[in-house]
């Protein structure tokens, strides 16, 4: 089995900062590109900084790696945060939520020992899982769920050249951090979908 590449550190920081930079951007509530821009790209610098001076190291060391999807997804916030507008359609982007939560609901309590069947196994390059990854991408195509279908891509072309230290494929495509990620974006977006039905229409 290919082990890690000499790409694998330095791109699994690089997500990381993408992550932490977008948080930055959340916790500040900053909107402004004149503002927001400069500050990612120093958050992200100073994230790439070698240990002990880089935050993104420490942030591994702490909480672990983040997946691929997560940091597409960061990206895709943070252009949100500063373009005004989210790359994925608020109806793509709610499938992607619903897959991410229904699978790491069925994903973590299998792989922790719940039953004999261990879906993470799966991730060692068994041609079933990539079969199915592949039909579900081809599936997120036709569906016109573009940015669904560039998740999956990204995550397994990753997961080809090894650019996370880990041999396993599932952790390219989810994180206990993403899964929370999209459990709170769906409570948000159902609490604004209620907000929005009780609101009276003006005549």
């Amino acid at each position: 089995m290919m082990g890690e590449s000499f790409l694998s550190w330095p791109f699994a920081t690089l997500v990381t900062a993408l992550v932490f930079a977008s948080i930055t951007l959340r916790l500040l509530r900053i909107r402004a590109p004149k503002i927001g821009i400069p500050l990612v790209l120093l958050v992200v610098l100073v994230s790439l900084l070698p240990m002990p001076w880089g935050l993104g190291m420490w942030v591994r060391s702490y909480l672990g790696e983040f997946s691929v999807t997560l940091g597409v997804m960061s990206v895709m916030f943070m252009q949100h945060r500063l373009g005004g507008r989210w790359f994925l359609p608020s109806g793509e982007l709610r499938m992607m939520a619903l897959l991410v939560v229904g699978t790491a609901a069925w994903f973590y309590p299998m792989s922790l020992g719940l039953t004999y069947i261990d879906p993470y196994a799966w991730g060692f390059g068994d041609f079933r899982f990539s079969a199915v990854l592949l039909l579900l991408g081809l599936a997120a195509w036709v569906m016109r769920a573009y940015g669904i279908c560039l998740m999956l891509v990204g995550a397994q072309c990753a997961f080809a050249l090894r650019l996370l230290p880990s041999d396993n494929l599932w952790d390219y495509l989810l994180d206990p951090w993403l899964a929370a990620w999209s459990l709170g974006w769906l409570v948000r977006d159902w609490r604004l979908t209620l907000l929005a039905r009780r609101t009276p229409v003006a005549a």
